[in-house]
Formats: C-alpha cells, structure tokens, sequence
C-alpha cells in the first residue's frame, strides 16, 4: 500500500470510527434521536422557527456550544431573529466555519441542516486524520497511527456535543503539515478557514507572522496575515449584526491564578467519595496535561528555535496561564481548546524527544474518554443485566 493511499484510507476508517462512535451514543443513550448531540438545554428556549425538529432537550440544565452552533447554522447569515435565542451570538457567530459548512451542505434546507452538520463534523475529522497521516508518513511513521486522533479531546468532545473544536484541530493539523511540507499557498487556505473555525486561529496567525518576521522573512509573513483578513471581514459583519455579551471574567485575567485555584480544589461532583476522588485526580492530571504542553512549549523552543509552530504553542501556552478558574474546572473546556497545542508538541517533539512528546497528549486523554464512553459502558452493562 502506497503512502498517499494509506493516509487517504486511515482518514476514511478514522471517520468510520467516529460515526460508529456516535451511533452508539444515540441509539445507547438517547433512543435514536440524533439532536441529543446537540445538548439543547432547557435553560434556553428552543426556537419556534425549529419546533418542528423534536429536538432532545435536557431537562434543568444550560445545555452545552453544539446548542448554538445548531442554531447559527439554520441561519448562518443572520436574516431571522434566531439569535434571541442563544447565549452569546457574537461569539458564537465568529466561529462560523463549521456550521457554514453545515447549511452548504444541507443546501440551505432547513430539514436537512442537521444531518449536514453531523456529516460535516465527520469531514473535518476525516481531513485532520489524513493530514495527520501525511505528516507521519514523512517523519517515517505508521500513517495508520492518525487514526488516534479520534480520542483526543478535541474529537472526543466534538462528537458527543458537536462543538467546533474538531474542525478547529484539524485545520491546526493542516496547517502543521503544509508548513513542514513548504506549500505555503495551501498552508494559506488552512490558516483562512482555522481564523473562520475558532478565534484562536488568529493566534495562531499571528504567531506565524512573528515567527517569520523575526527571520526576516516578510514577504510569506504578510501573504499568513492576508489569510486572516477573511475571518476579520466576518468579524465586522457579526460585529454589526449582533450585541455584545462580553464575559468580564475574561478581562481580568491574572497568570496562574485559575489554574493554580483549579489545581488545588477541583469541581466537586454529586457522586461518592471515592468517584469523587477518582474524578478529581484525573482532573488534576488533565490540568498538567496543558502545564506539560507548556513546557515542552519551551524545551522545543530552545532546540528548534521560534518557528510558526512553536510561536503557536508560545502564545497558547501564554493564554491558556492567565484563563480564570470557570474556564479550567469544566474538564471539557481547557482540553478541548487545547488539543492544538498538545499535537504540536507531538509533532514537532517526535523527532528529538522520541514518545516523551506523547506524554502531554496521553495525560489529557483519560478523563475525557471516561466522561464519553463511562455512560456507554453503564447502560451496555444494564442491558446486559437485564436480558440475563
């Protein structure tokens, strides 16, 4: 099997996995209805215009993002009034890429706008898991081993709550590659379309701009800062159409601090003392997956110097230290947003740090794999119960 069709079928099966995934979240969990996905909390009314779609909603609850990334994508240029409905439209509006791609592909037909975002969430982990492939393949590495990807926690927690993060991670995947191949013009397209995905795509703009700016490279630094000015335009566009929620807790932003606060006393659960402590060390270690990836951050930087990947982990790093506490104790948040930056270490610390580079992603991975599929495990136990 040649390389080139290795990849291509290791994305392929990746995607099969997800679904597969899913399926058995929906038909286990939720009865077969797919909008469960979306986690539709009762805190916020659904929508009279999407009344019609019998959405799962969970009862006494504020729901989760893939609520309101449903919603932009039935009305992706903000014509109707859907916005009253959602939490904070600004900021769920910037981050239009995936549920643009969803009302592409649903043709703009409302009762095919859900499946269409399933399908497109599938597409970007097709697209990451190939591109990582690929990137594998030239650092003389199984291709097959992408397939992983499915388990990090960007994938894990954009398949069973249909975030943005998955298409996120593998634009940042994308991008990872076609810079380390040198095609700078597809490098370019998956710069643009990470900046539509998620605004820390501008981070990771900027950090290649300072990165080749510093190597006085500034003919290709101003063609990556080019690639953010579609998302900038879209932001103008929202900017105009939509209020602004602004979170204050974001501006008050003190390094260490909620991480540190975090650390030292995790979200308490409803559950037993032991579950309790269970959850509450595998929160911890989620928290030093990201503080790991930091220091990698630093260690690459030493030895391969400030290129665009690792200004990106820099930068992320820099962010991720001064988040407050409600970021950081809802175990899906850090590790999601954060999966980027715990690949790149990976990736770029394969080749001189052999599988230590694995260690921040493999510490990230356990408690968010258990909130997914412990629920799936319960309920394959209960049945099992039951029919003896």
């Amino acid at each position: 099997m040649t390389g080139r069709r290795a990849c291509f079928i290791t994305g392929l099966l990746t995607a099969l996995l997800g679904l597969v995934l899913q399926l058995s979240i929906v038909q286990l969990r939720y009865g077969g209805n797919w909008t469960a996905l979306f986690c539709t909390g009762s805190a916020f009314p659904v929508p009279p215009a999407l009344s019609g779609e019998h959405i799962y909603v969970f009862q006494h609850s504020t729901g989760y993002d893939g609520q309101m990334y449903h919603y932009v994508a039935h009305d992706p240029l903000l014509k109707t009034g859907i916005l009253l409905y959602m939490d904070n439209p600004r900021v769920r509006y910037r981050r239009i890429l995936l549920p643009a791609t969803a009302f592409l592909l649903g043709l703009g037909q409302s009762a095919r706008i859900d499946s269409a975002y399933v399908a497109a969430n599938l597409l970007f982990l097709f697209l990451g898991a190939w591109w990582l492939s690929q990137y594998f393949d030239s650092l003389r590495l199984p291709a097959g081993w992408a397939a992983g990807l499915v388990v990090t926690p960007a994938a894990l927690i954009s398949l069973d709550r249909l975030t943005v993060d998955l298409a996120f991670t593998a634009l940042c995947i994308g991008f990872a590659l076609y810079v380390h191949l040198g095609q700078n013009a597809k490098a370019c397209v998956a710069l643009a379309l990470g900046c539509m995905a998620r605004e820390t795509g501008f981070m990771l703009a900027g950090a290649a701009c300072l990165a080749l700016a510093m190597e006085r490279r500034f003919a290709k630094g101003a063609a990556f800062a080019a690639a953010a000015l579609p998302a900038a335009a879209w932001w103008l566009y929202v900017n105009a159409k939509t209020p602004d929620y602004s979170n204050e807790a974001f501006q008050q932003l003190i390094p260490f601090k909620g991480l540190w606060e975090t650390f030292l006393h995790p979200l308490a659960y409803p559950f037993s003392a032991p579950v309790n402590t269970a959850l509450g060390l595998l929160d911890r270690i989620g928290l030093l997956a990201f503080v790991l990836g930091g220091v990698f951050s630093i260690w690459l930087v030493r030895r391969k110097g400030l290129g665009p990947l690792e200004m990106a982990m820099v930068l992320w790093t820099l962010v991720g230290l001064c988040l407050p506490r409600f970021f950081w104790e809802d175990s899906f948040s850090g590790s999601r947003v954060f999966t980027p930056l715990l690949i790149y270490v990976m990736l770029r610390g394969f080749p001189v740090a052999g599988g230590k580079a694995l260690a921040p992603l493999l510490f990230a991975i356990p408690r968010i794999l258990l909130q997914v599929a412990g629920p799936l495990a319960v309920e394959l136990w209960t049945r099992a119960g039951a029919a003896r």
